[in-house]
C-alpha cells in the first residue's frame, strides 16, 4: 500500500517525501491496552515541517474472523509436528513450495492419512505465517497475539488486513474516505459503486435495509467506533459444536518441541479486552456452523453484536457425501494453476479408502454432509439411467441417516466397514473403553450426533445476521459497453464453468426401462473401484448394471453457454461458488429471497445473492467486500451510543 498506512491519500507518513504537504501527519496505530501510538523516523533538520501523531480513541469494538474447513493450521499436541499447514502461493517461495508439498501428501495411503489427521491429537496453533503488508496498519506482533497466525495467511490475511484498514479509515479528520465514498470504474479492485449512496439490492441484497447516505445518522454512528480485527482458528477435524465451546473460551497450546506456551484469545477474553460487552463475528464457510453452534449450543448470541457468513454451507453438501464414494482427485483445477486436482487429492485423498480414513473419524467434516433440511428435504443421492432419468432417488423425507450415512448396503455411504479405521486407531481406543463398542457401531454414534448437531441449527441464527453466497457466474450482459463509454457494467468474476457445484449426487447407468426402485435397494454389489465406479447385479432380472457417479462440476453438452444459472441439470450440477451449491448457501434467506423456501431462517436480516467469486477466495471479490461492509455498518447501530 506504499507509504500511507491507511490508503487515504491525504494522510501522510514521515516515511513519504511529498514536501508539498504543510504538516506531516501519521495515523496512529492500536496497543494491546487500546492506547494509541505512532513510531517515527527523524527527519532532515531542513525539514521544519509540522508533525502530527493522530490519535484515535474511538471505543473499541472487536471484529473477530472463523475460518472455514481446513482454513486452520493444525500441529500435533503430542509431538509438536506440524499437522496440516498448507502451502502458501502468495510468493514466489511459497509457489516453489507447494509442489513438493502436494508431491509428498499426495502419495500418503489411507493408514498414513488416519494416523496424521487423528482429531484426538490436532491442536490450533498461532504460530503460523503472518502477512501484514508494510507492517504500518498493524505489527506481526500484534496480529499474531490477535490470532492471525492460526489462519492460512495466502486465503485470508490480505482480506484481514483489508478489513482493518478500511473499517478505520471510513472518515479522517471528519472526511470520508476509499471504498465508502469511491468506485473503481473498473471493477477490479473495487466495486463499481461505493458503499455510501447505492442501494444494497445492486449487490444482491434480499431483506431490511436501503441505501446508507454519507450524512445518515447510522454511518455516523458506524464512524464513532474502532475496529480491531482478530482471527479465531479451530480444530476442523473436531465436531463444531466443540470447535465452537473453544472459540467462545479460548485455547492454550504448549508446543513439546519449542518449549513454547502459546494462548489464541476466544470471544470472551477478546470482548474482556476491549471493555466491549460484545464483538461483531465475520465467518467463512464451515465457521458459520461454528458460529451458529456457539449460539444455538452455548448461549454464545450475548457476546456478540451480529454475525456477517460468507460462502455458508447452510444445510450442508452433496459435495461431502459423494467424496466418501470417490476421494477428490477426479474434481478438476485447484488454486494452483497447471496442478489440476493433484492439491484436492493431496488434502483430501485420492480415492474412497484415503478420503474415509480421515473424514470417517472426524466429526467436523462429517457435519458438512447434506443436513435433513438440506433443499427442503428433497432426495439429493440419486440413480438415474444414462439419459438423467431418475430411478432411485434417496434420502427419504430427509432422513439421510437411515436411508445413506449408516446404510451397509452398496449405495450407502460407506458399505465396507473396514475402509473406516485402517491405521486400527478407533479399535485400540475402543478397546480400552469400559463401553465395549465396534468400530462400525462407534461411527454410526458419531453420525447419530454428527446429525442431532445439525438438526439443533436448522434455521437458527444470530437475531442481527448478514450473509453473502456466490449463485454462479455475474451476468454475462454486463461487460463493456459503448453504451457506457467502453466501461465495465459490472464487477470481474469467475466464468460460470468455474463456479458449478454438486447440487444433487447423480450416478448414471445403464438400466433398462421397468427397473423400479424397488429393484435397486434389492440390487446385490459386484465391484467397487473406490474412485466412483460400481456394478451390482439384479437378480429378479438377471441383470449387471453398471453405475458411475458425476465426478467432475461441468454441464452435459448443450448447457455449458447458459448464461442465467440454470439450476435443473439433469447430471446434478447446479451453480453455486464452485464448492458450495446454491441450495445450500441460499438457505440462509429463507423469508427473504422468494427462490428460498423452509423458512424463515431466524435472525438473517439481510442475505446477498451474489457471483462471480470462488469458495476459497470469496472474501477477495469486490461484492463480497461490498456486502461485509454494509453488512457491518448495520450491525454496528446495535452498539450503544459511547459514553464520551
Amino acid at each position: 500500500m506504499g507509504a500511507n498506512p491507511t490508503g487515504n491519500p491525504n494522510v501522510v507518513s514521515p516515511f513519504n517525501n511529498d514536501f508539498d504537504q504543510d504538516v506531516v501527519q501519521l495515523m496512529g496505530r492500536t496497543a494491546p491496552d487500546g492506547s494509541s501510538f505512532g513510531n517515527f523516523t527523524l527527519t532532515p533538520a531542513s525539514d521544519t515541517r509540522s508533525k502530527e501523531l493522530l490519535c484515535d480513541v474511538r471505543p473499541i469494538v472487536p471484529v473477530i474472523f472463523i475460518p472455514g474447513v481446513m482454513g486452520t493450521l493444525l500441529v500435533n499436541q503430542n509431538t509438536g509436528d506440524e499437522m496440516f499447514f498448507p502451502p502458501n502461493a502468495d510468493t514466489g517461495s511459497g509457489k516453489a513450495a507447494a509442489l513438493p508439498w502436494i508431491i509428498g501428501n499426495y502419495h500418503k495411503n489411507a493408514a498414513e492419512r488416519q494416523s496424521k489427521f487423528n482429531p484426538l491429537d490436532a491442536k490450533v496453533t498461532t504460530l503460523g505465517p503472518i502477512n501484514v503488508g508494510d507492517g504500518k496498519t498493524i505489527s506481526e506482533d500484534e496480529a499474531r497475539r490477535r490470532g492471525w497466525g492460526s489462519v492460512h495467511r495466502w486465503s485470508y490475511h490480505p482480506f484481514l488486513l483489508w478489513l482493518e484498514q478500511t473499517l478505520n479509515s471510513a472518515k479522517i479528520l471528519g472526511k470520508i474516505r476509499g471504498p465508502w465514498i469511491e468506485s473503481d470504474p473498473t471493477g477490479e479492485t473495487w466495486a463499481l459503486h461505493s458503499v455510501l449512496g447505492t442501494d444494497p439490492k445492486k449487490y444482491g441484497g434480499f431483506g431490511k435495509g436501503g441505501a446508507i447516505a454519507p450524512d445518515s445518522a447510522e454511518f455516523n454512528h458506524f464512524a464513532k467506533f474502532r475496529y480491531r480485527v482478530y482471527a479465531i482458528g479451530y480444530n476442523w477435524l473436531q465436531s463444531n459444536a466443540d470447535s465452537a465451546r473453544q472459540v467462545i473460551d479460548g485455547v492454550d497450546y504448549y508446543n513439546p518441541k519449542f518449549k513454547k506456551k502459546t494462548r489464541l484469545m476466544g470471544i470472551n477474553e477478546i470482548v474482556a479486552e476491549n471493555h466491549s460487552g460484545k464483538a461483531i463475528i465475520v465467518t467463512h464457510s464451515m465457521g458459520g456452523l461454528v458460529a451458529r453452534m456457539a449460539i444455538a449450543m452455548h448461549g454464545a448470541e450475548g457476546s456478540m453484536h451480529g454475525v456477517f457468513h460468507g460462502v455458508q454451507p447452510a444445510t450442508g453438501a452433496p459435495l461431502a457425501a459423494k467424496r466418501f464414494r470417490v476421494g477428490a482427485e477426479s474434481e478438476g483445477p485447484s488454486s494452483f494453476p497447471g496442478q489440476d486436482g493433484y492439491l484436492n487429492a493431496a488434502l483430501m485423498g485420492r480415492d474412497e479408502n484415503e478420503f474415509v480414513a480421515v473424514t470417517a473419524n472426524a466429526p467436523g467434516p462429517l457435519e458438512l454432509l447434506p443436513m435433513p433440511d438440506y433443499n427442503d428435504g428433497k432426495p439429493w443421492w440419486i440413480f438415474a439411467r444414462i439419459n438423467g432419468d431418475p430411478v432411485m432417488t434417496l434420502p427419504k423425507g430427509g432422513n439421510a441417516y437411515d436411508d445413506i450415512y449408516t446404510s451397509q448396503k452398496w449405495y450407502g455411504l460407506v458399505p465396507d466397514s473396514s475402509m473406516l479405521d485402517p491405521a486400527r486407531i478407533t479399535k485400540d481406543r475402543l478397546d480400552k473403553s469400559p463401553k465395549k463398542k465396534t468400530v462400525l457401531g462407534n461411527f454410526n454414534e458419531v453420525l447419530s450426533v454428527v446429525v442431532g448437531n445439525q438438526r439443533k441449527i436448522k434455521n437458527k441464527y444470530h437475531g442481527y445476521t448478514y450473509a453473502a453466497y456466490s449463485c454462479g457466474a455475474l451476468d454475462s450482459e454486463g461487460g463493456a459497453s459503448a453504451k457506457n463509454g467502453g466501461k465495465p457494467t459490472i464487477e470481474r468474476g469467475e466464468a460460470i464453468g468455474d463456479l458449478l457445484a454438486w447440487g444433487n449426487a447423480v450416478w448414471t447407468g445403464n438400466l433398462p426401462a421397468g427397473v423400479t426402485e424397488e429393484e435397486l435397494l434389492a440390487a446385490k454389489p459386484l465391484s467397487d473401484s473406490r474412485n466412483g465406479e460400481l456394478r451390482v447385479y439384479l437378480e429378479s432380472r438377471k441383470l449387471t448394471v453398471d453405475f458411475t457417479v458425476q465426478k467432475t462440476a461441468s454441464w452435459p453438452a448443450g448447457m455449458a453457454g447458459a448464461s442465467k444459472n440454470p439450476e435443473d441439470s439433469r447430471n446434478g450440477i447446479i451453480p453455486g461458488d464452485g464448492t458450495v451449491p446454491v441450495w445450500s448457501a441460499r438457505a440462509q434467506a429463507r423469508g427473504l429471497n422468494p427462490r428460498a423456501s423452509a423458512g424463515p431462517a431466524e435472525g438473517v436480516q439481510m442475505a446477498f445473492e451474489q457471483g462471480g467469486y470462488k469458495h476459497q477466495f470469496s472474501y477477495n471479490h469486490p461484492w463480497t467486500r461490498w456486502a461485509i461492509l454494509y453488512s457491518i455498518v448495520q450491525i454496528s447501530q446495535k452498539i450503544p451510543e459511547p459514553k464520551c
